[in-house]
This record gives C-alpha cells, structure tokens and sequence, in this order.
C-alpha cells in the first residue's frame, strides 16, 4: 500500500519532468514558437474616464414659500416649457385670511369716495374738481379702481388658489422654465418648501435634464491631451451598457488643468449618439476610447518581442544553423499591445520572442 502511494505522488513530477526535458533547448531555456511580421492594423486612442450626463440639468424652484400639496409630473415624464410641475400653497392663518378681507372693504371704500369726488357729491368733492380738475380726478378713480380689483383677486387667490387678472391666470402653480425630462422629484407631497430668494437658494422641487442630448463628461492625462482635436470620433464603453456600442464625438477640450489623485488632468466633453431605443441615464459610469492616430494595412509584430534600448530597437531573428542572432527595426505607430514596422523586417519574417 505504501509503495503505491508513493508512486501514485511522484508519478507527476516524472511527466512534468520529460515535458521540460523535449521543452527545453540546450542553454536551459523554455523554446517558444517564433512570431511571424504580418500586415495589419495599429490605432493609438486617448483614454477618458468619466460618465454619461444631460447636456444640462436645471433645478426647479418655486418662488413662494408654503407645502408642495400636488404634483402633476412622474419620473421620466417629458415636459414642455410651461408646463405645471407641482403646486405651492402658502400656509394661511385665520389672520391672513382676515387681514385679505380687510384689505378688500379699504380698497371698495377707497374707490367709493373717489367716486364721490367724481360725481362732486360734497364740498370736498367739489373742492378737488376745482383744483385738481376732472382729468386728474378720473385718474384717481381708474386707480382706486385697480386696487379694488387686485384685493378682490388676492382674495379669491387665497380662497380658491386661482384667480383670473385682466385675462391671465394666477396660481401657485410651478412651471417648467424648459423643456426637458424629469429626473428627480426630491419634496414628497405635504413637505415645506423655503422660497427662492436673494438670500438662500430654496427648495427644489423638480429637476430637469435634457435626456435627448446626452454627453460624456471626463479626464484625460496630460501626456494625450495634446494629441486631442475637437472632432475627433471615440467609442464609449458604458457599464451598464456593456455589450452595446455608443459612439461619440469631441467637443470641447479644457484649457485648464485638474490635480486628481496627484495625476494632472483636462476635462474633455464628447457629444453622444446612443443608438435607438436606448436610454442613457444621467451618471452612466463610462470610459471613452478616442481615436488619435491610426495605421492601417502595415507591417506589425507584438511590442512584446521588441527590445528598445534608448531610440533604438532590435529584434530577435533566427540565424545561420539555428544560431539566433539580433537585428535593429524601426518602429512606428503603437498602441502598447501592437508596433509598426516600418524598416529591417519583411512580411513573413520569422522573430523569436525576448529573453528576460
């Protein structure tokens, strides 16, 4: 039993062993098959990372502070400009209230005595035609007129949440400032919501993106930005999105520099295309691969197999009587995987793989 364990435990080390015995060469190292110079296609791309965005969000606001009591929009829902988004009504007391109702019976009462004075119903009435003159006086009237009518629609805006004011209707309604789709709806229904006004920002309400012009927002390294030219075409790898190609374009490159993780960097913005029936939504992780140099139907070997020393570089080639021997190239467009060949090399060229 014993022996049979034995040989069971080393019966492995004896194949490994005559595998590496045929392997190896006579200076002891592993015989690699050789690579041959082909033609092919070599690209250098500037990598981004950054993510998928709206070409704008905008943060709605209402200008009157109360509770948010309805909403008129979903998730997802497109809006046009104008639209009502949701509604804000103040918080009354019975002291609003009475204090609307007052305002009211002034402005009736007010309007009554310019009436008065019109008609010269009493001495002062005539008095003031006298001085004043009845141009001046009808003035008066139109004006206490007004202000009779905006207390009654103040009123009946407190009581009712609209009024109608010389054909135009007021609420308290929020409306979209632009068209676009609904990203966000941070404030529940029954919420506070603080105004926006010159001393704080307010509460928003709704925010709005333009879903239907998407853009990459991201990073470059400062060794490739210099390479980058507005125009230029990129492929978008989106982690959501992993097996579905987005294409896009370079719009804009900063003229600025970031420090992010002790690497300087410009933020560069590439215009998206998804394709139909995609929805690329607002923070899609992405990496953008853009196009700066491309080589095509050239002579190519893996980098792998290139020695460069300085500015030169130098190949391994088999020999006379299966002696290797080295031999200096020149090398073009690389993408770190792939070089050109562009001298001391032919198509079909047999090159050993490096010795490290």
């Amino acid at each position: 039993m014993m022996k049979r364990l034995v040989l069971l435990l080393f019966l492995p080390l004896v194949v490994v062993s005559l595998v590496l015995a045929v392997l190896l060469r006579g200076d002891g190292e592993l015989e690699a098959p050789p690579v041959r110079v082909v033609r092919g296609t070599v690209v250098r791309y500037a990598v981004a990372t950054g993510r998928v965005q709206p070409a704008f969000e905008v943060p709605v606001k209402s200008r009157n502070g109360g509770v948010l009591t309805r909403r008129f929009v979903t998730l997802g829902q497109r809006v046009e400009e104008g639209d009502p988004l949701v509604e804000v009504r103040p918080v009354l007391t019975d002291l609003d209230m009475l204090q609307a109702e007052r305002a009211l019976i002034a402005a009736r009462e007010a309007e009554k005595n310019v009436e008065e004075f019109r008609e010269g119903a009493n001495l002062m009435g005539r008095t003031m035609l006298f001085l004043q003159g009845r141009n001046n006086v009808e003035r008066m009237r139109k004006g206490a007129e007004r202000a009779r009518a905006d207390a009654e629609n103040q009123l009946e805006l407190l009581r009712q949440g609209q009024a109608e004011v010389e054909g135009k209707r007021i609420d308290f309604l929020v409306r979209a400032p632009v068209t676009g789709t609904v990203i966000a709806l941070p404030v529940e229904p029954g919420v506070p919501v603080v105004p926006s006004s010159s001393f704080g920002s307010g509460t928003e309400v709704v925010v709005l993106a333009d879903l239907d012009h998407p853009v990459f927002r991201g990073t470059v390294n400062e060794i490739e930005v210099g390479r980058l030219r507005e125009g230029m075409q990129a492929a978008l790898e989106v982690g959501a999105l992993a097996e579905i190609p987005v294409m896009g374009e370079l719009v804009e490159i900063a003229l600025r520099s970031r420090i992010v993780n002790n690497a300087t960097v410009f933020d560069v913005e590439l215009r998206v295309a998804p394709p139909e029936d995609v929805v690329l939504r607002s923070g899609y992780s992405a990496v953008a691969r853009i196009e700066i140099d491309r080589a095509e139907d050239v002579l190519v070997l893996p980098e792998r197999v290139v020695d460069y020393r300085g500015k030169l570089a130098f190949v391994r080639v088999p020999g006379e009587q299966g002696k290797e021997q080295e031999k200096e190239v020149s090398c073009g467009l690389s993408d770190g995987i792939t070089v050109e060949i562009t001298d001391g090399l032919a198509e079909g060229d047999e090159v050993l793989e490096r010795v490290y």
